[in-house]
C-alpha cells in the first residue's frame, strides 16, 4: 500500500511538472519537443545534440527532446497528447499535417512572433519553396526545419559499366526507361540481380510524376484531391510499362528497403528523399551521383519534410518555444543539421557558410536538391483536411495498381479512390 501511495505522489509531481510544461512562476521554462526521424538512418543523436547545445547556451529555457518515431507516429502521438490535455509545447511534424492540427485547434499562428523577429526580413531568409506549405488563410503556422525534395540517386559505377556517361544522368522519362533497360542485370536463368530503377510506393513520389505529366494534384484550400484524371493514368501506364513490359523495375517497392537496395547495388537508380543522402553516403562503396527528377511535360518538383509547430499552451511556454525555433533555424545550426542529416538547409545564408561550403566541396551531391528547388518549378506538397487518412488511401491505391500486372484494374481503382477521397473531404467541400 505504501508503494502505491508513493507512486501516486510521484505521478502527481510529474503531472504538475510536465502537464503542458512546469508551472513555475519564474526562472527556467521547461518544454517538451516531439520530433520524428522520417528517413533511413538514425538522426536522433544529432537532434538531441542540437537541443543540448541550445539548453547549454542559455538559462531561460530547458527543452526535453523526445523521439516520437516516424512522421506518422509523431503526428499520432502529438495529436493524442493534445486531445488528452497534455500536448508537447513544440513539435517537428510533417508539414502537410497543418490543416489537421488546425481543425482540432492544437496549434497557434506564428505571425506575432515573426513580426517581433523582423517580419518579412525574417521570413525572406527561408527558401520560398519551403514556406508555401507553412502559410494558410493569410497566416504562417509553422517554420521549416528538416526539409527535403525527392531527387534521383544514380550509381556512376554502373553507368560506366554499361557505357553511359556518369556525368549525364537520365533527365527525361524516356531516358529513364532507356537507361534503366541498359542498367538492369539478370543472371543466366533470367533472375534480376540489379534493377535499373526503383521508385518506392509512396504518393510523395507519385505526385511529382503527376505534375510532370501536366496534372493538378489538389487545390490550394486542401479540400479536393485530383485522382481520376487522364494525367494520373499516364503516370501508371508509364510505371506499368517499366515494371511489367520492360521489367526494369519492381511493381511494389518498400520505402525504407529501397534505400539499402541502392546502397548495396541492387538498383542502379533510385527516386527518394534528399534526407536519405547521409545514409547512402555512409553505407555505400559505390561512386554515386544525385540528379533532378527526370522530367516529362514539366520540369517540376514538390517539397517535403517536417516543420516546427507551436502547440496551444500558455503565452510563456509559447514564447519559450519560439526562442528554440529562432535558435535552431540560425544559419549555422541549419547548416550543421544539413551536414549531419542530408536535409536541405532551410536558410539561404547557410549555403555560403564556410563549414557548409567545405562539406559541399567534398560532397557536391548535397547541392543538387537545393538547385532543383531554385531552378525547377516548385509545387506545394499535398495538404488536405484529414491528411493522414487521405494519404493512406492514396498509398493503398498506388500499391494496388502498381502491384498488379493487369493494368485493366486501373480505371475502376481510380474512380473508387476519387469517390472515397471526395467522401473524406465532403465536410469542407
Amino acid at each position: 500500500m505504501k508503494k502505491i501511495i508513493v507512486l501516486l505522489m510521484l505521478l502527481v509531481v510529474l503531472t504538475y511538472s510536465w502537464g503542458g510544461g512546469k508551472k513555475e512562476e519564474g526562472g527556467t521554462v521547461y518544454l517538451r519537443m516531439y520530433y520524428p526521424v522520417g528517413v533511413a538512418g538514425s538522426l536522433a543523436q544529432l537532434m538531441d545534440g542540437l537541443v543540448e547545445e541550445f539548453n547549454d547556451s542559455q538559462d531561460d529555457v530547458y527543452v526535453e527532446s523526445i523521439f516520437a518515431g516516424g512522421y506518422m507516429e509523431a503526428m499520432d502521438k502529438a495529436q493524442t497528447a493534445f486531445l488528452a490535455g497534455n500536448p508537447p509545447e513544440i513539435a517537428v511534424l510533417d508539414a502537410p499535417n497543418l490543416l489537421t492540427l488546425m481543425d482540432i485547434g492544437a496549434i497557434i499562428p506564428l505571425d506575432d512572433f515573426i513580426a517581433e523577429a523582423g517580419g518579412d526580413a525574417f521570413v525572406n531568409n527561408f527558401l520560398e519553396g519551403f514556406m508555401k506549405i507553412a502559410r494558410y488563410d493569410g497566416k504562417i503556422w509553422s517554420i521549416p526545419w528538416q526539409r527535403s525534395t525527392p531527387i534521383m540517386y544514380y550509381n556512376k559505377d554502373f553507368y560506366r559499366e554499361v557505357g553511359l556517361d556518369p556525368n549525364k544522368p537520365a533527365s527525361t522519362w524516356d531516358e529513364l526507361a532507356e537507361y534503366a533497360k541498359k542498367l538492369t542485370k539478370t543472371d543466366a536463368s533470367g533472375n534480376v540481380e540489379r534493377w535499373g530503377v526503383l521508385i518506392p510506393n509512396d504518393y510523395w513520389l507519385t505526385m511529382p510524376l503527376l505534375l510532370q505529366a501536366g496534372g493538378v494534384a489538389d487545390n490550394e484550400a486542401g479540400t479536393y484531391i485530383a485522382i481520376d484524371t487522364e494525367e494520373m493514368r499516364d503516370v501508371y501506364r508509364f510505371l506499368h510499362k517499366m515494371a511489367y513490359e520492360m521489367k526494369v523495375t519492381t511493381g511494389v517497392t518498400p520505402w525504407s528497403q529501397s534505400v539499402s537496395d541502392f546502397a548495396t547495388g541492387k538498383t542502379a537508380m533510385l527516386y527518394h528523399s534528399t534526407g536519405a543522402l547521409t545514409y547512402i553516403r555512409n553505407s555505400t562503396k559505390y561512386d554515386f551521383g544525385t540528379a533532378f527528377l527526370p522530367s516529362y511535360k514539366r520540369q517540376v518538383v514538390i517539397e517535403g519534410g517536417g516543420n516546427f509547430f507551436i502547440f496551444k499552451t500558455d503565452k510563456r511556454r509559447q514564447a519559450a518555444a519560439w526562442k528554440l525555433i529562432e535558435w535552431m533555424t540560425q544559419p549555422e545550426n541549419t547548416a550543421k543539421w544539413s551536414v549531419g542529416s542530408g536535409y536541405i538547409p532551410v536558410r539561404k545564408e547557410a549555403i555560403d557558410l564556410p563549414e557548409y561550403k567545405a562539406f559541399t566541396d567534398e560532397w557536391p551531391q548535397a547541392l543538387v536538391a537545393y538547385h532543383q528547388l531554385i531552378e525547377s518549378d516548385v509545387e506545394r506538397n499535398m495538404m488536405t483536411h484529414r491528411m493522414q487518412e487521405v494519404y493512406d488511401m492514396l498509398n493503398v491505391l498506388d500499391e494496388k495498381i502498381r502491384g498488379s500486372a493487369d493494368l485493366s484494374i486501373m480505371d475502376q481503382a481510380l474512380k473508387d479512390a476519387q469517390a472515397e477521397a471526395d467522401k473524406i473531404l465532403s465536410k469542407w467541400q
